[in-house]
């Protein structure tokens, strides 16, 4: 129950949220509309735990796989009806404004059907994707991520400067370089690697990123990533930060 209470404490004693749990898995899955898995560990894993909770539930439950590093098709092997499977992402939580729906190789048009109006009544945005490596939103994230740090670089602008072209309008999204430092920038490096293994060397890391991580410069938890942070803020850019030339910029003697 332990989880329990964290999560009613994150909550600060909001009387809107209604929460519970118990240690006991069929009672925990037991009458459920759609059960998700969002345990820790592999393929393996997750393929047990969704086969044993499928003995535990209703023909017509719903079994989603919460997990960015799997594939739910290969999970999904683990169930007698896989067409029952689904993946289900939260993107940037905890607001879960948008919601990944992974559709898996045995995923039917019933289950896609229901599993998008389950998140709609969550006052969230569903967005169907296909099962591949890192499937949108993940990918996404770590292109743009990837090629900030490249700009560094290659000297493109100053670190701020490039966080900047990403925070327009009424926004409150963070730049690119910032998201990394707050991601860990030893989490941002084995994503990466695990995506250029899985799909290309489009996903390669950054060779400036593999120095920071060796460096021990890891983020905003290190204090310094690709800014300096203090008190959990970003400050000044941390080296290298580029500045840009001009026709009658000091010469550079080093």
């Amino acid at each position: 129950m332990d989880r329990v209470d964290e999560i009613r404490r994150a909550l600060n004693g909001d009387v809107s949220a209604s929460i519970d749990g118990t240690t006991g898995l069929e009672s925990a899955v037991s009458g459920s509309d759609i059960v998700v898995d969002a345990i820790d560990g592999g393929t393996d894993s997750h393929r047990e735990v969704v086969a044993e909770t499928e003995t535990m539930v209703e023909a017509e439950t719903l079994m989603a796989v919460s997990d960015t590093s799997l594939s739910v098709t290969a999970v999904a092997t683990g169930l007698r009806s896989p067409d029952r499977a689904v993946g289900l992402n939260l993107v940037d939580p905890p607001d879960g404004a948008v919601v990944e729906v992974v559709i898996a190789a045995q995923t039917t048009a019933a289950t896609r059907d229901r599993v998008t109006d389950f998140v709609e009544s969550l006052d969230a945005s569903p967005v169907v994707v296909r099962d591949t490596p890192g499937f949108a939103a993940l990918r996404l994230e770590l292109a743009t991520i990837a090629e900030a740090i490249r700009m560094v670089e290659d000297g493109v602008a100053g670190i701020r400067d490039i966080d900047r072209t990403f925070e327009r309008g009424d926004s409150d999204r963070d730049g690119p370089l910032v998201r990394a430092d707050r991601h860990g920038l030893e989490t941002v490096l084995t994503a990466l690697e695990d995506l250029s293994t899985r799909l290309d060397e489009r996903f390669e890391p950054p060779a400036l990123l593999r120095q920071k991580v060796e460096d021990g410069q890891r983020g905003a938890v290190a204090g310094k990533g690709f800014y300096v942070w203090e008190n959990g803020v970003p400050t000044t850019g941390a080296e290298p930060d580029p500045d840009v030339p001009t026709r009658d910029s000091e010469p550079d003697l080093r």
